[in-house]
């Protein structure tokens, strides 16, 4: 873990900076107004995204306290400033609920949202891989399934829940694409030392 580490401070980053009214008009949609955490958290995985250094972000707050929201902003950004993301939950049903929310939230700024879990069609795997090869700018929310496709153009990978992923699991994410910025979020208040003086 730490080896890795040590080799994503020498990587150089995707740099996504759109600045924008239209990203503005995407947070005045949120149908609430920010806490200060949020707005801070928010700040800094932005500036991280613009650094010209990967990211390793963990993002940490109780159940419900949006931390899907601030995963938002940086989709929104990334997205819209022409690259892939895909966003790693543990189980199905946390998919569906992901997969429901990040198509609301998106339907009306044009971004397109797919979903890769078991419960897939053939269709809908074709066409996720259709819109990967041709590295068109999405967003896929998936289980572990995600971990077998290749996204060529991606530029941010978010890990809900990461505690619950396994360490094999989570190196495999990283090595996806070593270019890509991670943010892992967690609720639960287990102190992970080591994670959290690597990934602030």
């Amino acid at each position: 873990i730490i080896s890795l580490a040590a080799q994503r401070e020498l990587i150089r980053g995707e740099i996504i900076e759109k600045e924008d009214a239209e990203y503005l008009n995407f947070l005045q949609n949120a149908g609430f107004a920010y806490t200060r955490d949020q707005e801070r958290a928010s700040s800094d995985i932005l500036n991280d995204l613009k650094s010209g250094k990967v990211m390793d972000r963990l993002l940490s707050g109780d159940v419900g306290f949006g931390k899907t929201e601030v995963a938002m902003n940086a989709i929104f950004k990334c997205v819209k400033s022409g690259f892939q993301a895909l966003f790693f939950v543990p189980t199905t049903l946390l998919s569906s609920q992901h997969y429901k929310t990040l198509s609301q939230r998106f339907s009306k700024f044009g971004i397109k949202v797919f979903r890769l879990d078991r419960f897939s069609s053939a269709k809908e795997k074709s066409s996720l891989q259709k819109a990967l090869k041709e590295n068109e700018p999405i967003v896929c929310v998936g289980t572990h399934a995600l971990l077998g496709v290749k996204a060529e153009n991606l530029g941010l990978i978010v890990v809900d829940e990461e505690h619950k992923f396994g360490v094999k699991q989570k190196e495999q994410l990283k090595e996806i694409s070593q270019h890509s910025h991670i943010l892992s979020m967690s609720a639960t208040p287990i102190p992970r030392s080591l994670n959290m003086a690597l990934s602030k």
